[in-house]
């Protein structure tokens, strides 16, 4: 070979090397007798890459293959452990696949359409009242033309100006809102059955709608308002509940949510400090400082009037730290602090969650109609008329009763007789072919026959009325829209990689969730021998600081200090010293008992009463001794020091969180250990370069 043809090739090598590199289907690594491509772990690095934004390096390409190796030889575990068997795991996977389907089966094209048209209507909110007559989706048809005949009237009623809307609403089938003339509120999108959203959007303020049904019956609504949708308020909440204790009555209430009004308007305390120390809002009453409740919003509470008005209240406020007068509801006494407002969140941001949602409501069906028709199309649907004439032609007089058993089939289809007049002519049928084996349709070149279809036909029974043909014909469309449904599900993988790497990486997380409750989580929270040894082991990392064992009292004036100062030299209970104390007002005092490091100064309405008892070595000095403070913040402070307690290792049921956490790290370290030992693996140096190049590049 000369040299030229020398040097040729071998640049035709380094050319084929480097293209080679970026074929996705490159092995990048193998681990037991599996491997792993380039197209693979670019998809993991690249979503995580996009996940925490950060920059891309040969070092954090190296990182993040590094954490994918070792994700793979704890799946391999779980297999060989034969977790990917168990029938737990198999049904998870299952439901998951189902769920997962539902995005990707449908037709896109209309689903963006639906969510657009539902993130468009929820720029608005509209006030609607409603009257239904039930009826069941497939109730039989004297039931239904009672349900009928009753709307009816109590519309043509509404509408010659005989009786009011609100009148006839009274005997509405809806018990939550009969007695309140059919209001229901303010709604938005995504709140209530699709017709009825339809028809509320549809329906001009100050107008009725016409009749309609949804799967509860029939309805008639009022359109009262439409507004704007003003996004979500968040506010602090002060609950007193009515009736919850004997205490507790709707005077008692009354005069206490009146005493912290007070005490909020003159200064003497803030919103937030009443809320902590009084709010029998239990889910609200410590959050954010006291009393911070999540964002709201009017429609949230759709068919709640009295919690819609509460909304209203919160809304009114204008500005940050304005709050409410005392105000009654069902649930007892309130003040409402407005703390923040948010408008209505863009598209974007909001896309994904309106997407679930629709895919999860009756809008869904028209991105089913679609995906049929393009199953139908892509798969050549071919319909054989025959067959199902057949069928219809079999059928005996027992089928107009509601009675029809597959098993029972006549082996032969009936030939049908020649038309007469008045009725519609069947094309006889020769009876060359078993009635089971007849074709109905073809889908993908797979034959479908009468024995598929009878199954579902007998499931799906109900009396027709004598019209034999018009509901076998719409109980064998439901089955074509599930066979076609089906089709497109069981070739979902091959139709959708996004699907297929989805469906792949909930399998693999779970079964590595799986190995991991078995090695690691169970056994930190189990293996109390080894959590023991290693908590003695590691000792000097769990450890307490400083801490004060004492009694702190919140007084609501300098003679109350001196008071409880002098009951608790006398040694009276503290609780005993609060209820004294708080029988004129119930925010005289309050009091906190335990044992306490710097660090727990969000525990207390002034972070200065422990700063103090840490900056002085007076306080440190001597055991059961009682301070009178004077005032800090909004409250005079006593405290009663029964012992300082230097910094000291943590007993083990002190720490127990903590050490089984550190455990568990511990555990997971040295099962990667024996795994790297255990499973042979094998990186392509040459081929990591290459595609941190190319991820560098980006």
């Amino acid at each position: 070979m000369s040299l030229r043809k020398l040097v040729l090739s071998f640049s035709l090598a380094i050319i084929t090397l480097a293209a080679g590199a970026q074929n996705p289907q490159d092995v990048l690594f193998t681990y037991a007798k599996d491997k792993v491509t380039v197209e693979e772990f670019e998809r993991y690095f690249l979503k995580n890459i996009n996940i925490g934004n950060q920059p891309v390096t040969p070092a954090k390409v190296r990182e993040d293959l590094d954490l994918y190796l070792k994700f793979k030889l704890k799946i391999q575990d779980a297999r060989d452990a034969g977790l990917d068997t168990v029938a737990d795991y198999l049904r998870e996977v299952e439901m998951y696949r189902d769920q997962l389907a539902k995005s990707h089966l449908y037709d896109k094209e209309v689903t963006e359409g639906l969510i657009r048209e539902a993130y468009d209507r929820l720029q608005y909110e509209v006030a609607v009242s409603h009257i239904l007559i039930a009826v069941k989706p497939k109730a039989n048809p004297a039931d239904t033309l009672v349900a009928w005949q009753k709307i009816k009237g109590m519309y043509d009623r509404i509408l010659a100006g005989k009786n009011t809307f609100e009148a006839e609403a009274k005997n509405s089938d809806d018990p939550g809102t009969k007695d309140a003339g059919g209001n229901l509120g303010y709604m938005t999108a995504l709140q209530v059955v699709y017709p009825f959203e339809n028809m509320a959007y549809a329906t001009p303020v100050g107008q009725i709608s016409g009749i309609f049904r949804t799967d509860f019956g029939y309805h008639i609504i009022k359109v009262t308002d439409k507004r704007a949708n003003r996004g979500d308020v968040k506010l602090r909440h002060i609950l007193l509940r009515v009736g919850m204790t004997p205490e507790g009555t709707d005077e008692a209430q009354k005069k206490k949510i009146d005493d912290i009004y007070a005490k909020i308007k003159s200064g003497q305390a803030t919103f937030s400090e009443m809320a902590r120390n009084y709010s029998e809002d239990f889910n609200s009453r410590n959050n954010g400082g006291g009393g911070e409740m999540d964002f709201l919003n009017v429609t949230m509470f759709i068919g709640d009037l009295d919690k819609q008005n509460m909304m209203e209240k919160g809304f009114a406020l204008k500005a940050a730290g304005d709050y409410t007068e005392p105000f009654k509801t069902a649930l007892g006494w309130h003040l409402l602090q407005r703390v923040d407002v948010r408008p209505v969140p863009k598209f974007e941001s909001v896309k994904g969650t309106i997407k679930n949602q629709v895919q999860n409501s009756a809008r869904a069906q028209k991105s089913v109609d679609a995906l049929v028709t393009k199953v139908k199309t892509e798969n050549n649907f071919t319909p054989y008329q025959e067959g199902l004439n057949a069928l219809i032609n079999s059928l005996d007089t027992n089928f107009a009763k509601g009675q029809f058993s597959a098993e029972k089939l006549p082996e032969y289809p009936a030939i049908a007789q020649p038309a007469k007049r008045g009725r519609v002519y069947i094309k006889p049928v020769t009876p060359k072919n078993k009635l089971k084996d007849m074709v109905l349709f073809q889908l993908a070149g797979e034959d479908y026959k009468v024995a598929q279809f009878a199954p579902f036909l007998e499931a799906n029974m109900k009396p027709t009325n004598g019209n034999n043909a018009g509901f076998v014909n719409d109980v064998f469309n439901e089955w074509v829209k599930n066979r076609c449904i089906t089709y497109q599900d069981q070739h979902l993988e091959e139709k959708s990689p996004e699907f297929k790497h989805l469906y792949q990486e909930f399998r693999e997380g779970i079964l590595m969730f799986s190995r991991m409750q078995q090695l690691v989580w169970d056994k930190a929270n189990t293996d109390t021998v080894g959590l023991k040894a290693y908590h003695d082991k590691n000792s000097n990392k769990y450890m307490w600081s400083d801490r004060f064992d004492c009694e702190v009292y919140l007084c609501a004036d300098k003679n109350i200090m001196k008071a409880v100062a002098k009951q608790v030299k006398q040694g009276v209970a503290a609780d005993s010293i609060r209820r004294t104390h708080t029988k004129k007002n119930a925010i005289n005092l309050d009091y906190r008992i335990g044992k306490f490091e710097l660090a727990d100064t969000f525990l207390f309405p002034n972070k200065t009463i422990l700063e103090t008892l840490f900056s002085k070595p007076e306080y440190k000095a001597k055991k059961n001794k009682i301070y009178q403070m004077n005032q800090m913040g909004s409250s005079w402070v006593v405290v009663k020091v029964k012992k300082f307690i230097p910094a000291e290792a943590k007993q083990l049921a002190e720490c127990r969180g903590h050490v089984a956490n550190d455990y568990q790290t511990y555990l997971e370290k040295a099962w990667i250990d024996s795994l790297m030992s255990k499973y042979p693996h094998s990186i392509n140096e040459s081929i990591l370069e290459q595609l941190s190049k190319k991820l560098s590049a980006k």
